[in-house]
């Protein structure tokens, strides 16, 4: 019952955002890290995800699912920080460093330097958590985006009375048995609409001053 509430309250744009962004920020990190380091191409990168070691030198697709979980709480941290101060991207990032620190307090792979407060850091370590603000934003963006062209588009309802429904009724029935086709009273009110556009259109163009 717990898991279905906790369903039901689930942010469908928080859940696409942080989709988006967990793969493209690995794929771009190891993107980076074969570039600079190619060496490292078809080297396993081990370190500790969900309690044991785990390959993290692999494409999202085929990477091990408590990797995907650690990037997404990364991407869940990104999100709330980006939540909490919209337009204040250090402060965005100070949080997204916190919630880092806290992640990898017990994975001893992680070098000790970076385990101090967001202000106290070097720039290219605090670029690092700029990085998560800014792709979480894009990510946001994204999300939006595809929302708004997935929209049906705007529908209007016509209102006819009960003995015009009728009279269409029986004309669909009597071009049904002539066509031997089926057609229906909706197709027909279409059909006419249509034909009345078209002769609208034409009688206009003609039209004399």
């Amino acid at each position: 019952m717990a898991r279905a509430a906790k369903a039901k309250k689930a942010d469908p744009v928080r859940e696409a955002a942080v989709d988006y962004f967990a793969t493209r920020s690995h794929n771009a990190w190891r993107k980076n890290l074969l570039e600079t380091n190619p060496e490292q191409r078809g080297q396993p990168r081990m370190r500790r995800r969900g309690g044991v070691m785990v390959d993290i030198n692999k494409p999202w697709a085929s990477l091990d699912p408590r990797a995907k979980a650690d990037n997404k709480r990364a991407a869940y941290d990104a999100f709330d920080a980006v939540q909490r101060f919209p337009d204040d991207r250090e402060a965005a990032s100070d949080y997204v460093h916190v919630c880092w620190m806290k992640r990898n307090k017990g994975d001893k792979t992680q070098p000790k330097a970076l385990f101090k407060p967001y202000a106290r850091l070097p720039e290219v370590e605090k670029d690092k958590d700029r990085a998560h603000v800014d792709r979480m934003k894009t990510a946001l963006r994204a999300v939006s985006r595809k929302k708004k062209q997935t929209r049906k588009p705007a529908t209007k309802s016509v209102r006819i009375d009960a003995k015009t429904w009728e009279r269409l009724e029986r004309a669909a029935h009597a071009l049904s048995k002539a066509l031997g086709a089926n057609v229906t009273a909706e197709a027909l009110l279409v059909a006419g609409a249509e034909a009345i556009a078209a002769v609208s259109k034409t009688a206009a163009k003609t039209k004399k001053p």
